[in-house]
């Protein structure tokens, strides 16, 4: 599995994909923090949060926040992530030639699973220093301690690349139901912009636990404690389980 590791991680830094997507993402960090313009697609946009982020002087607290609540849109920007992964390996059916090299095929999956993370998070770190760095520039000031902004953070993006992992974890186990990349793609696509659309026509009270975003939102803005975030994180842990178990199966299904 390590060697899988080292082999994904050294294929993306001789990928140009990689790099263009990181220019991608510092250039929206920067378009967001210069511009005070924030949006994404989530059930429960804080309308309170973005009229005051629309009127008053931002300090780097500020951008932090804009970049949360615009860092769903950076999903759509991830399935590139997702393709050079694991997307192409399936859909092209190359992965058999990586199984019957060794490794196993719970081994496979969650090397590829950890380097999507990995991956991940390290784009959305270098999505929030590029909005610091942005703000700094722009002579605006930190609005707390630079200790609670880091803590802030680093806890926002742990968060987003978690609930970016579980939709990701969802996709993967409709690659291996299908083979497609195009249906694991759209559905990535979909999945917010449909639990967005089902929650006005509805009003369902339980499609706040898959807001994934609007949750990552609440926590950045200390609008959820401890106790309060507890059903949203479980319900999202059961839901990864559930993906990456019938992953697992799929898997090992899968004739090489």
């Amino acid at each position: 599995m390590i060697n899988q590791l080292r082999a994904d991680f050294y294929r993306q830094t001789h990928t140009l994909g990689h790099y263009l997507l990181l220019i991608l993402v510092i250039l929206f960090s920067i378009v967001v923090v210069y511009s005070k313009q924030v949006g994404g697609v989530m059930v429960s946009a804080p309308v309170d949060v973005l009229e005051r982020l629309s009127t008053v002087p931002w300090t780097l607290l500020s951008g932090i926040r804009g970049l949360t609540i615009s860092s769903s849109v950076l999903m759509y920007a991830f399935i590139s992530i997702f393709v050079m992964v694991i997307g192409y390996e399936f859909s092209q059916q190359t992965y058999k030639n990586t199984l019957v090299s060794g490794i196993s095929r719970s081994g496979f999956i969650i090397a590829k699973f950890v380097t999507m993370l990995l991956d991940i998070f390290m784009q959305i770190v270098i999505f929030f220093l590029a909005g610091i760095l942005t703000g700094m520039a722009l002579g605006r000031s930190v609005g707390t301690s630079w200790a609670n902004l880091f803590g802030t953070t680093l806890l926002t993006a742990l968060i987003v690349v978690f609930f970016i992992g579980v939709v990701f974890s969802m996709a993967i186990v409709i690659l291996m139901l299908t083979g497609s990349l195009i249906g694991s793609a759209v559905f990535i696509i979909i999945f917010p912009l449909l639990v967005s659309i089902i929650s006005m026509i509805s009003k369902w009270d339980w499609l706040k636990f898959v807001d994934f975003f609007g949750i990552s939102v609440k926590i950045s803005l200390k609008q959820l404690s401890v106790s309060q975030f507890q059903p949203y994180i479980w319900f999202s842990v059961a839901i990864l389980i559930i993906c990456f178990g019938l992953s697992l199966i799929l898997i090992r299904r899968k004739e090489l």
